[in-house]
């Protein structure tokens, strides 16, 4: 999840090819440097409100600000 530590988060994304991130909210910040840092950032893809009305998804990278939903998700593929 999104709540864990920086480092934690860091490190799990590093030990792995793919990754789902929930509870992104508050921590997309934190979520963005940890894929970044272990060079993941271009395979992430942040989806909101998924199987709603006003479904948003993006390549992270893209997503111009950090304003996230708690239960948006970020997406890893490996």
């Amino acid at each position: 999840p999104g709540t864990m530590s920086e480092f934690e988060l860091t490190r799990r994304l590093a030990d792995t090819d793919a990754a789902v991130i929930m509870k992104v909210g508050r921590n997309l910040p934190k979520i963005r440097r940890a894929l970044e840092a272990t060079g993941k950032l271009a395979r992430a893809v942040y989806v909101e409100r998924g199987t709603m009305p006003g479904s948003v998804s993006m390549r992270l990278a893209e997503k111009p600000d950090d304003k996230a939903p708690y239960f948006a998700i970020v997406l890893v593929a490996g």
